[in-house]
């Protein structure tokens, strides 16, 4: 059996003569060029996400938005369907409209977040789809602890749901 031995790997580490300082420039503008298309496609998404409703902007209203760290409901709606890329939702908690806009399925990674205040105790969130999905869930706030719940839109062959999650713990994406 006869063996070989390379002295040097040329084409990664290229000997000490005059062509390494080219080398050098192409790898540093190899890696310039390719950085940006590192960003686009591990970027967020480039659609506006929908705003809260003025229902719920209001200082005195039942269900208020509120920054995260007062929220008795932090609420996570997403449109999860690359069969429908643009849907349009409207989710209303104890009849209080929560959000009426269009969310992008983006790359299925794009949860908006809605902090409320609510009230200690039972209540329902309702949710449609202008795909025609519907959903009605009671659930129930302690009013001294936070609880998380997500609100995601599904469709495959002209079918669409929504689904509905609620914990205790924050939730975790990925």
């Amino acid at each position: 059996m006869r063996t070989c031995v390379f002295k040097s790997n040329w084409f990664w580490e290229p000997s000490r003569r005059s062509s390494r300082p080219i080398l050098v420039i192409v790898r540093v503008l190899l890696a310039v060029a390719l950085a940006p298309w590192a960003f686009v496609a591990c970027g967020a998404s480039q659609a506006v996400d929908p705003a809260p409703h003025r229902d719920v902007s209001a200082a005195d209203a039942a269900v208020r938005l509120v920054d995260e760290d007062e929220a008795d409901l932090v609420l996570y709606v997403s449109n999860q369907s690359f069969d429908d890329e643009e849907v349009r939702m409207y989710v209303a908690v104890d009849g209080l409209a929560v959000v009426d806009g269009d969310l992008q399925v983006a790359d299925q990674h794009n949860w908006v977040s809605f902090p409320l205040s609510l009230s200690p105790g039972a209540h329902e969130v309702t949710a449609e789809s202008d795909s025609g999905a519907t959903l009605r869930e009671p659930f129930e706030v302690p009013g001294d602890k936070t609880r998380y719940a997500v609100i995601d839109h599904w469709g495959e062959d002209d079918s669409a749901e929504l689904t509905w999650l609620f914990q205790r713990q924050p939730v975790a994406f990925g």
